[in-house]
């Protein structure tokens, strides 16, 4: 068994010394929403078989690189759009994305933007489409979307032809999703746009 713990003090840091687990610290000086960059987020990412290494070193990379002030800087770049937008009445940041692995990164993106000022939302389309999609077609003009593109998904899944093509959608047969997806993309993206 291993425990991410304080260093000092607590019920799972005391239970570790009796029970002789090995412990893991979580540094004082670092926020929980940042904390995925410990032993707090390293343990299980390295456990589900993940590059711990690599990850750490993308991290360092992009620190360095985005701590450079120019207008090439990505970050500030963003920035300067959300400020922009945000003083055209769009409070509400929307990042979308079409990958279902995906999900929990829009979750750690609403941790991370909840208290800069702005009201950060995600969905995760095609499943979230009729319902979140049609709100930011149609809906009032409060937000501005954020579209995250994985250009190759980890896992395809295949359309299969049906016996009958009952829903008369066997043009698709053959086809792998992620391909469906891209088009389900590019389609809302310009819905939402001219919408």
């Amino acid at each position: 068994i291993y425990a991410t713990t304080d260093k000092a003090r607590g019920t799972l840091k005391e239970l570790s010394a009796d029970e002789g687990y090995e412990t893991f610290v979580v540094p004082d000086d670092v926020g929980g929403r940042y904390s995925v960059l410990t032993a707090v987020g390293l343990l299980p990412i390295a456990a589900a078989g993940c590059d711990i290494d690599a990850l750490m070193a993308g991290a360092a990379k992009a620190r360095e690189e985005l701590a450079v002030c120019s207008t090439q800087n990505e970050c500030y770049r963003y920035a300067a759009a959300r400020n922009i937008l945000y003083r055209k009445g769009k409070s509400v940041e929307l990042m979308a994305c079409y990958e279902p692995n995906f999900t929990m990164m829009n979750e750690w993106y609403k941790q991370l933007f909840g208290e800069k000022g702005l009201f950060p939302a995600s969905v995760i389309f095609s499943t979230d489409l009729h319902s979140m999609g049609q709100f930011v077609q149609d809906g009032a003009r409060i937000m501005f979307e954020t579209v995250v593109d994985i250009k190759q998904p980890q896992r395809d899944l295949y359309i299969e032809k049906s016996a009958d093509n009952f829903d008369g959608l066997d043009f698709l047969a053959g086809q792998d999703m992620s391909v469906v997806n891209r088009k389900a993309m590019e389609g809302t993206i310009l819905a939402h746009t001219d919408g």
